[in-house]
């Protein structure tokens, strides 16, 4: 009882110093939240302009896309809990075989039109609106399935002059939503120590030798739980190296959160 004691305290002095050097999303001691407020502020003028869905162009309220067409976007389904390929209620055999360095994966929808469409619109497009429906729809995933919340929310960083280019950051802003949704601090606790280049333009065999350093933790994470939030996963190279940082930095349980899961070629 008393080591189980010790180590819950640990565990808590831990999360505490990290969050110290965090950038909150969710309510603190904070007196002003500068995302709440770009976000209330958002709100309100979608509420006071007429929205027309960004798939069907019907009218859509205050929401940027309309309930007809968020109802029929390609749920994931049952899916492995270690890499979130649909199709599996326990650990799939490729999971059972090499397991990934991360605990559990959480994916709101197959990468499939029209949500390849979405993010497309929000990574190439610049329709920055967009991460809030998708973020959302995230949240909303791993709220329904009971996801183990963790004690901070940390976005897959893109690479500086890749960002400086794009003008933005869109795992960032899909973080944020996400965080903000469950409630729980988001963390810039990973940074890219190496462009390593588009893994989409790589054959799959070749994305984990890309990545292969890439990242460092900026803090130390030493008992810390963290989940790591991207916009798509597919072989999970970049989402693998990631976690491999977080837990050299001391991460004590490292779970990943995208918003859609790529299916093998074959399916």
């Amino acid at each position: 009882m008393a080591a189980t004691a010790r180590a819950s305290q640990a565990h808590a002095r831990a999360a505490e110093s990290l969050l110290r050097g965090c950038n909150l999303s969710n309510p603190g001691p904070q007196k002003f939240d500068r995302r709440r407020a770009a976000a209330a502020l958002l709100d309100s003028a979608r509420r006071l302009l007429p929205q027309a869905c960004a798939l069907c162009r019907a009218s859509s309220g205050n929401a940027l896309v309309c309930d007809a067409c968020a109802a029929a976007l390609p749920a994931l389904g049952a899916a492995c809990p270690c890499c979130a390929l649909p199709g599996h209620a326990s650990p799939c055999g490729a999971c059972v075989r090499r397991a990934p360095p991360w605990a559990h994966a959480h994916a709101a929808w197959r990468y499939d039109y029209p949500v390849d469409r979405l993010l497309q619109a929000l990574k190439y497009g610049g329709e920055l609106a967009l991460a809030e429906p998708l973020g959302e729809g995230l949240a909303d995933a791993l709220l329904r399935d009971r996801a183990v919340l963790p004690d901070v929310v940390a976005p897959l960083p893109l690479a500086p002059a890749r960002q400086r280019a794009r003008g933005f950051d869109q795992a960032r802003l899909i973080a944020s939503v996400v965080a903000r949704h469950v409630s729980r601090p988001l963390c810039a606790a990973l940074a890219r120590v190496r462009d390593a280049g588009p893994q989409a333009a790589l054959p799959l065999a070749a994305r984990a030798a890309n990545v292969r350093d890439a990242f460092a933790a900026v803090r130390p994470l030493t008992g810390v739980r963290i989940a790591i939030v991207d916009d798509v996963m597919t072989t999970g190279a970049t989402l693998a190296a990631a976690a491999k940082a977080a837990r050299r930095a001391g991460a004590a349980d490292i779970d990943v959160w995208v918003v859609a899961r790529t299916l093998p070629p074959a399916r």
